[in-house]
């Protein structure tokens, strides 16, 4: 096949891959200016009987016509071309230039939770796309992810259409032992494993490629629980309870018991993560992050608590989120409301910085207990004009990088980009000082949005 001319004009220059399945080759498009890559895929029908070529035509076209809906999404390498030669089929598919996830996945290299999060979202995000079209991919690992050159976005690639169609037509043949399933031990789940793969099914690879991440451990390698069966991983990585708990449900190994869908994912994402999800479950995830700040009672805090024997009153227990949303963004809620019926201060806050890094322990420790200690100088007050409750928050920076300010770019950046905005906050107020302004902090955030379009709305939401 090397230096073949196809239809005249993709010229075969390289071999990807190949198996009992078919061939991936990289070719020039000799008819474009520049003669630029692409990819093409070949498909050798196991006979050339005129009936079951037929069949062959028929399968591979509704693939072919599938690939070409799915190249509308940004991350989806688009469809050039689809032809039939000497009674051999060919797939054209654009060329993207990058390197795989696998390249960034060594053993024992462990991602932070802001990365993780990151892949994840981009993930859903075609996931969202492709099972709109009632695809699934049945093949999501790290080798069929690509980090595009461009613009550092992950592309999914490698759709398995050459695949799909060979496992039809071999059942339709009769070949029933040639028949396999698609996909990769380890990111495979077991209904897909059994051949009657779901659309959940990629959820279930895509979280065992974040766990892959976290952990620097390959999922062959990681053990299950001997009762249930379930995959062993978090006491293998630095993760936070509301991460470990996304990612735990995405692999279920009961497919009904998982995520049915990315949405439903990208809700639980949005829940764990944002101020209000606590307690604003039923709005629409577009519409949870414009809901006015959540403020408590006395009465509210109680039912926060569970008991009526907590040892925090509400000014404390206001300012304790503060304090913890520092370190860990907006899962303070969360973290706070699980803790707060401690016996002791010291219980609360030591039972709250296990969730902090070592670095980050002390500093919230000595905080956290100098707030216990003296709750008279904790000040909150009524404003009459509204009739809501409202704290006075110290500057965080200095007199523009301030609480409020704050606040105001991460409910933008929430808005834009979901829960990775969390990281980007607390990344920014650590590399600012006391002569920052607003514009050059605006400036940091936006540099580190990685599409170009909503770091321009963000910028331009946020300047004047």
């Amino acid at each position: 096949m090397l230096d073949n001319l196809l239809v005249g004009r993709y010229q075969i220059r390289q071999m990807l891959g190949g198996g009992g399945f078919g061939k991936t080759y990289v070719a020039l498009d000799t008819q474009r200016p520049g003669q630029p890559k692409c990819v093409v895929k070949h498909f050798q029908p196991v006979t050339h009987n005129p009936e079951f070529m037929e069949t062959a035509r028929r399968l591979f076209t509704s693939e072919a016509e599938t690939l070409e809906r799915l190249g509308y999404h940004d991350q989806i390498p688009r469809l050039l071309a689809y032809f039939e030669e000497n009674q051999e089929f060919f797939l054209v598919q654009e060329f993207i230039e990058g390197h795989s996830l696998k390249v960034e996945l060594p053993p024992n290299q462990c991602w932070t939770e802001e990365q993780v999060i990151l892949l994840l979202q981009q993930g859903l995000d075609i996931l969202q796309f492709i099972h709109h079209h009632k695809v699934i991919h049945r093949d999501i690992k790290p080798e069929n992810m690509i980090r595009r050159l461009q613009d550092g976005k992950l592309v999914l690639i490698d759709f398995g259409a050459v695949k799909l169609v060979q496992t039809q037509i071999s059942a339709i043949s009769g070949q029933t032992e040639m028949t396999v399933a698609i996909g990769t031990p380890g990111y495979m789940p077991l209904e897909q494993f059994r051949g009657k793969p779901h659309l959940n099914s990629d959820i279930y690879s895509l979280g065992m490629v974040c766990i892959q991440a976290l952990t620097g451990v390959h999922p062959r390698e990681l053990g299950e629980d001997a009762i249930s069966g379930e995959i062993l991983w978090q006491n293998r990585a630095k993760v936070s309870p509301a991460l470990a708990s996304v990612l735990s449900k995405m692999v279920l190994n009961n497919f009904k018991l998982r995520y049915q869908s990315a949405t439903e994912v990208l809700e639980g994402l949005q829940q764990s993560f944002h101020p209000q999800a606590e307690t604003q479950i039923t709005v629409a995830p577009s519409t949870l992050a414009q809901q006015p700040q959540v403020i408590l009672t006395q009465q509210q805090l109680v039912g926060l608590h569970g008991n009526n024997s907590s040892i925090l009153s509400l000014k404390q227990y206001k300012h304790l989120e503060n304090i913890l949303m520092t370190f860990v963004g907006p899962i303070a809620q969360t973290l706070l409301r699980r803790a707060a019926s401690a016996a002791s201060y010291q219980e609360l806050v030591d039972n709250l910085a296990l969730h902090l890094t070592a670095s980050q322990q002390t500093e919230f420790k000595k905080t956290a207990m100098s707030l216990m200690e003296q709750p008279t100088k904790l000040t909150i007050e009524h404003e009459n004009n509204s009739g809501n409750l409202t704290q006075k928050l110290q500057p965080v920076v200095n007199h523009e990088i301030n609480n409020a300010f704050i606040h105001q770019c991460q409910q933008e950046l929430l808005n834009l980009i979901g829960p990775i905005a969390i990281f980007l906050i607390q990344k920014a107020i650590k590399s600012t000082n006391i002569n920052t302004t607003r514009t050059e902090f605006i400036k940091v955030l936006s540099d580190a949005i990685p599409d170009d379009q909503k770091a321009f709305e963000f910028q331009k939401r946020l300047l004047p």
